[in-house]
């Protein structure tokens, strides 16, 4: 990913939505030049919104990235961005996976609260059962055609596994509408 190509996710979430989503899809597959990583920038996404549900990205989409650098004010215009976009449909999106940078989501809520958004919590899965973590980071490493000791490879969190509404719930027990929200 290139410095300006952050992840939000867009869900469905009515068949306007569906069609909008595939309509987007078909497109970035089509308009991206050889060469270049597959992506959606705002201009695509522009009049094909309806429907469509956008997660912030968390701590890696833009809002995240641009508080990572400390740069509120880009943060904050990405956000509005995309409020002017999906209006009650956008949500700021937080994760809680080990690490995670506490002044980065207590920015993310802020700015959530400022311009009256709703939280989300999530945990972005990459396999079933935390106890799955070592071979889906072997076959990871293997994909990606390094060594599992390979310190400059990517690395996801043995906290990337799917869990359940009790688990996010213990983990989010102080922004309960982050939950209510997800569920």
């Amino acid at each position: 990913q290139g410095p300006e190509m952050r992840p939000v996710v867009l869900i469905a979430a009515t068949e306007a939505g569906y069609s909008n989503l595939v309509r987007l899809v078909s497109r970035v597959y089509l308009e991206t030049p050889p060469g270049e990583a597959v992506h959606l920038n705002t201009e695509m996404m522009e009049g094909h919104c309806d429907g469509l549900i956008c997660l912030s990205g968390g701590p890696r989409g833009p809002i995240g990235i641009a508080l990572k650098e400390d740069r509120r004010d880009l943060a904050e215009a990405r956000l509005l961005t995309l409020k002017t976009m999906f209006g009650d449909r956008l949500y700021v999106e937080l994760d809680r996976v080990s690490g995670y940078d506490r002044m980065i989501e207590k920015s993310s809520i802020d700015l959530a609260y400022a311009h009256e958004l709703p939280l989300v919590a999530t945990n972005e899965a990459f396999f079933s059962a935390r106890d799955d973590y070592e071979a889906h980071d072997a076959r990871s490493a293997s994909a990606e055609g390094s060594g599992c000791a390979a310190d400059n490879r990517r690395r996801l969190s043995p906290d990337n596994f799917l869990r359940s509404q009790a688990d996010m719930a213990r983990l989010f027990p102080d922004l309960p509408e982050a939950i209510d929200n997800t569920v």
